[in-house]
């Protein structure tokens, strides 16, 4: 990384966000790390935290503290994050996670005069296939032309993303394409860190109920758009040709008093399954490296960062073609791209895979150098952005 300069400490940021991670409860993947690598490269970042009421401010970092609005709904937290965004005082910069968020986040630049920066870190402005109720409904659809308009600059993951909005009519000079930063590194290293990350791995892959199994990995939230219907109708018809084949969802996935037996699975699958409740994800890698493949069956994604972590750790992935994978997968390559919603199709190249380890060996290995190379450096680069804006 290049040395920091004493113009990137002077910028103060204020930022509006729905993830209450950062509020130390919930968290789900790196979340806070990278708030505080962004807090490394400015003078101060406080956050404003949709939340509901009982939750406390949190200090990050030495310079990185999140304040949570303890609010009833939207229209309470839009109007109590106004509240509290104006008792800041030197703000440059704001930035905030979705339009919706970002309603707050204008009233807040008309106080104080800093630029204003939406970020748009889910794949629902104008998109039909999002099953987000906020953004398609009449009033979402409203608040996000209002704020979108309005906004100095904005922020989207992945290409498709930028074209549908200049479709759309927004202006492309203040758009521009970062995805989220990954800590490529942290994943391709994890297994020599430290001699416990090995006994992980091989722990996980070695269980009796386990043991000699090829594993598909889903992480994530257990959330309407993962579309785990077609997830789950995927893995029967892998399972009807490949019996020796099991199923690991790591992430806060919440199945109800029956657990997995929910899920529309063959028996002997729901047998096998390994729910891990991995909220801090120290051990997330763990999970790449001991499994065979990567699946995500969404509908809709902005990006889709378990992709780039999994081939970080060598591993290939079979992917929906939302616009979010299409930014990462090279089809053919570092793993494959099938329709959204299209079971048979994703089951089949599941299946090319578990019975070709040679492909899927080099798919791994070609994928760890494209994310390497690609998305190594997003941190420094949205911070390089942010300069840009308040200039």
């Amino acid at each position: 990384m290049l040395p920091l300069t004493r113009e990137e400490y002077d910028m103060n940021v204020l930022m509006l966000s729905i993830d209450r991670g950062l509020l130390g409860k919930g968290q789900l993947g790196d979340v806070v790390e990278r708030h505080i690598e962004y807090g490394k490269r400015v003078e101060r970042l406080d956050i404003i935290v949709m939340s509901k009421k009982g939750y406390d401010i949190n200090k990050i970092s030495d310079n990185v503290t999140a304040y949570p609005t303890n609010s009833n709904g939207t229209i309470g937290f839009i109007l109590d994050a106004i509240k509290i965004g104006k008792k800041f005082k030197g703000i440059d910069l704001i930035v905030c996670q979705d339009p919706i968020v970002g309603l707050a986040g204008y009233f807040i630049k008309k106080k104080t005069g800093a630029k204003l920066l939406i970020n748009l870190h889910g794949d629902y402005v104008g998109n039909k296939l999002s099953k987000d109720r906020r953004y398609n409904s009449w009033w979402g659809s409203l608040i996000s032309k209002f704020v979108l308009n309005r906004a100095d600059a904005i922020r989207v993951m992945s290409q498709g993303m930028m074209d549908r909005l200049i479709k759309m009519g927004f202006d492309s000079n203040k758009i521009k394409v970062i995805s989220t930063p990954v800590d490529i590194e942290r994943f391709i290293r994890y297994p020599d860190v430290k001699q416990e990350n090995k006994k992980q791995i091989e722990s996980l892959a070695s269980s009796k109920m386990q043991k000699g199994k090829k594993h598909i990995l889903m992480v994530g939230r257990k959330d309407k758009v993962k579309d785990f219907d077609t997830l789950c109708r995927a893995i029967n018809l892998v399972h009807d040709k490949y019996k020796n084949v099991g199923l690991w969802l790591v992430g806060n996935y919440h199945f109800g008093p029956e657990g997995v037996g929910t899920l529309p699975l063959k028996q002997e699958i729901k047998d096998s399954i390994v729910v891990s409740f991995n909220e801090k994800s120290k051990d997330l890698p763990a999970y790449y490296y001991s499994s065979y493949l990567t699946v995500l069956s969404s509908t809709s994604e902005s990006f889709g960062k378990v992709l780039v972590e999994a081939n970080a750790c060598g591993k290939p992935v079979v992917a929906t073609e939302t616009t979010g994978a299409k930014e990462i997968v090279q089809d053919g390559y570092n793993g494959f791209l099938v329709p959204i919603g299209d079971a048979e199709a994703l089951a089949e190249k599941i299946f090319e895979l578990l019975n070709d380890p040679k492909k899927a060996k080099k798919m791994g290995e070609d994928g760890r150098k494209l994310v390497k190379e690609k998305f190594s450096n997003n941190t420094q680069k949205i911070i390089t952005y942010w300069k840009e804006i308040v200039a």
